[in-house]
């Protein structure tokens, strides 16, 4: 049963949703689980179907339920928190919550960057890049759009090695003695188009988050990568300490 206080001054839909969410996150509803009908919440509750509606379609927007025509409202998949304040790992991402990790790559080759490239990593004309693109999946779901750029001086030989079995950050340590300690990311969102939308599985304009990693290691700017990330299914979070100052 959902707590609904119609004497609260908390809007009646907003108490739906964080009822819904609640229930989600801690488990009591599971991927999958068939929620009850809009009719049937209306009657329950007393609530009217503009109310019931307005709170499942924000809940849908979000992520946190699915629809199919004609059968209702089911549980999506559950929202893949990440701290973005360290060094994120995808693989470690997708064990912790479960979900089988898998790479799929669209495009792989050493080349020429653009200007563009050469500008967000200080390289010089004739610099070489290793250019990859691929899906990054969880469990076959489709989640991440990601286009990765390495200085090929620093990595050269990486386009022989299998990098869908073995952690990036890993081969960097282990084939190339790189450790990833210091590095930046910007945040902004988009609308998901093109290509993107098609390998994510997402119908044109759909929300996302675009994801800019650049990655320095000594003197020398290592990574450059470019991410298009589902909006529906990540929560980035961030920790911070120290004094707060007015």
């Amino acid at each position: 049963m959902y707590e609904i206080n119609k004497k609260s001054d908390i809007p009646l839909y907003q108490q739906l949703i964080h009822e819904i969410k609640k229930r989600v996150d801690t488990k009591v509803l599971k991927e999958n689980d068939k929620l009850p009908s809009e009719s049937e919440i209306c009657r329950t509750y007393n609530l009217s179907r503009t109310i019931v509606r307005m709170a499942m379609n924000i809940l849908e927007q979000e992520g946190y339920i699915y629809k199919l025509r004609g059968k209702g409202s089911y549980v999506s998949s559950p929202k893949i928190y990440q701290v973005r304040s360290e060094f994120s790992k995808f693989y470690d991402d997708m064990t912790t919550i479960g979900k089988v990790p898998v790479s799929k790559i669209l495009y792989i080759k050493v080349k020429e960057p653009n200007e563009l490239i050469r500008t967000k990593m200080n390289l010089f004309e004739g610099d070489l890049v290793f250019k990859l693109i691929w899906i990054r999946y969880g469990s076959q779901e489709p989640l991440i759009y990601e286009t990765i750029y390495f200085n090929y001086s620093m990595v050269q030989g990486i386009e022989n090695m299998d990098i869908t079995t073995k952690k990036l950050y890993d081969i960097l340590a282990d084939e190339f003695g790189i450790k990833v300690v210091q590095g930046k990311e910007m945040f902004y969102p988009c609308k998901i188009t093109g290509s993107e939308a098609k390998y994510l599985m997402l119908d044109e304009g759909e929300l996302g988050m675009k994801v800019e990693r650049t990655v320095s290691y000594g003197s020398k700017i290592l990574e450059y990568t470019q991410s298009t990330v589902r909006g529906d299914r990540f929560v980035y979070m961030t920790n911070f300490t120290g004094s707060l100052k007015k």
